[in-house]
């Protein structure tokens, strides 16, 4: 079922529900991901700006079992 998101916060959200349904650790899609724990950690708190690169969030999401797609309207 495709998802629609308009900010980070959801888009994150499910990241993080999704990973915990897995029962995958931080440190283990830190890993899988190329990434430190503590950028993982950033990422999904709620701390401060969130900074990632699209290509990182494309692996995180293969990881978590989403196919993940953008779409640019003018």
């Amino acid at each position: 079922m495709a998802k629609s998101f308009q900010s980070i916060e959801e888009l994150v959200q499910l990241l993080v529900l999704r990973r915990k349904e897995l029962g995958i650790s931080q440190s283990e899609l830190a890993k899988l991901c190329d990434l430190s724990i503590n950028g993982i950690s950033k990422f999904e708190s709620n701390k401060g700006e969130r900074e990632i690169k699209i290509s990182t969030l494309f692996k995180m999401s293969h990881f978590l079992g989403f196919t993940l797609s953008m779409e640019f309207e003018e």
